[in-house]
């Protein structure tokens, strides 16, 4: 009877001892390597990509044609103000020009109002288009150099245009420090260009 004790003592204790065994080989096996993580300045891609460059390119035209025309129209008040002094305050021609001195007014401010509106929705829309191809490019480089994860860093303006401006940056910034041999920014821009 002692003995079969014995025997169920030390068969209970190799089962503990294999399980043990087992489960520490099993969570060995499941462990998961550390991440090989990369960093990408955003900003940096997305400023000086040719197509980013390509675009501000176009914009620029075309903010230089509604100059032209805001300048041709502020012209045109101009001459409408000028030739209203010449006319007796209230007479059928004054009022004439008044009114259409106020049409145009109206006319170039609510233009001036779209215009507005308009390159600040396209701006919006290239940059968050940019900003998903960016995403892709990041993600495809990654994986060819064998990164886990990519973090984004930005770079820090001192000094800062406002303090409103640093504070924002400093409670968004969120990588601190990496060492250079994980930027793969240059590689990830020359992607960029190559996307058509």
């Amino acid at each position: 009877m002692k003995n079969s004790k014995q025997m169920c003592v030390v068969l209970v204790v190799a089962l503990v001892v294999l399980g043990a065994y087992q489960h520490g080989k099993l969570n060995a096996d499941s462990a998961v390597a550390p991440a090989k993580i990369g960093v990408v300045n955003v900003t940096k891609v997305l400023e000086n990509c040719q197509k980013h460059k390509q675009w501000q390119e176009k914009m620029q035209q075309e903010q230089s044609g509604i100059k032209t025309q805001f300048d041709s129209m502020n012209k045109e008040l101009e001459a409408l103000q000028a030739n209203l002094k010449l006319h007796t305050s209230g007479s059928a021609s004054y009022l004439k020009l008044l009114g259409e001195l106020s049409e145009k007014s109206a006319l170039m401010e609510a233009k001036n109002k779209f215009y507005q509106e308009k390159v600040s929705v396209e701006m919006q829309q290239w940059t968050e288009g940019l900003y998903q191809e960016l995403l892709k490019v990041a993600g495809d480089v990654a994986k060819d150099k064998g990164f886990d994860m990519i973090i984004a860093d930005e770079l820090l303006d001192v000094p800062a245009p406002s303090l409103r401006d640093f504070m924002l940056t400093i409670k968004t910034k969120k990588l601190l420090y990496y060492n250079s041999q994980y930027d793969i920014t240059d590689a990830v821009l020359a992607a960029m260009d190559e996307v058509k």
